[in-house]
Parts: structure tokens; C-alpha cells; sequence
């Protein structure tokens, strides 16, 4: 009796991880104390209908408050290092500014890395959290 209660709550379990679709998104975290402004500046040609979606003219602009959050949301799925290059591809580059600080991330590399080694889960990996310090 012990065995077939396991292997139900084995296959439930199963088919609750594959089926669900969870959403992926690119959050930018405001951690410092002052208003932080991310830029994210698209190719002219850019084919991605999520960020196309989040523009004005070539461009997304976000002005963080302290402690508030940017999201950009890429629908259903998970991150992987296909995915983020097709992203990449698609961004001329990525301007992260605070009251004493610019950073440009200007080559695919370095902008394949900040994404990359922000992707946030144990098993579904569905979150990109760039925090500003």
C-alpha cells in the first residue's frame, strides 16, 4: 500500500513540474540609495517582439526609485545561454546609471555576461535579477 501512495505522489509530482509554463522575466533591482536609470538601447533591426514591445523609439528607459523593481516580461519558459544571445543580438547596449556611477555594457560579451550570471533558480531557472548597488 505504501509503494503505490509513492509512486502516485511521484508521477502527481511529475506531471505538476512539466506541465507548468512558468514566466521569465528580466527584473533590474534598485538597491541603492538614490534613483538609478537603466537604458537598454535596441539595433534598429531588432526582431524581438518582447522588448520591441517595452520601447519608444529604439530604446527602453527605466527610472528606479530606491528599492523599487523594472521588469520586462519574455512570456512563458526558462533561461539558457541560447536564449540570452538571441536577446543579446538584438541590444546595441545596456546603460545602467546611478548618482556616481555610469556603466555600459557594449559588446555581446559583457552584456551575454551581466545576464547570464544573474539568472535566478535552483531547477527552473525563469528570472533575470540585475540588482544596482
Amino acid at each position: 500500500m505504501n509503494k503505490r501512495i509513492f509512486i502516485v505522489l511521484i508521477v502527481a509530482l511529475t506531471n505538476l513540474l512539466l506541465s507548468c509554463d512558468p514566466d521569465h522575466n528580466i527584473d533590474f533591482v534598485n538597491k541603492s540609495n538614490y534613483e538609478a536609470k537603466i537604458k537598454i538601447n535596441l539595433n534598429s533591426n531588432n526582431e524581438n517582439y518582447d522588448l520591441k514591445q517595452n520601447a519608444i523609439g529604439d530604446s527602453i528607459v527605466f527610472y528606479l526609485k530606491k528599492d523599487s523593481i523594472a521588469n520586462i516580461d519574455f512570456g512563458i519558459g526558462l533561461w539558457n545561454k541560447k536564449e540570452i544571445n538571441e536577446i543579446v543580438r538584438t541590444i546595441k547596449n545596456i546603460e545602467i546609471e546611478t548618482k556616481d556611477v555610469k556603466t555600459i555594457y557594449k559588446t555581446e560579451k559583457s552584456m551575454n555576461e551581466i545576464l547570464y550570471n544573474n539568472v535566478k533558480g535552483v531547477f527552473m531557472k525563469t528570472n533575470i535579477q540585475i540588482e544596482i548597488k
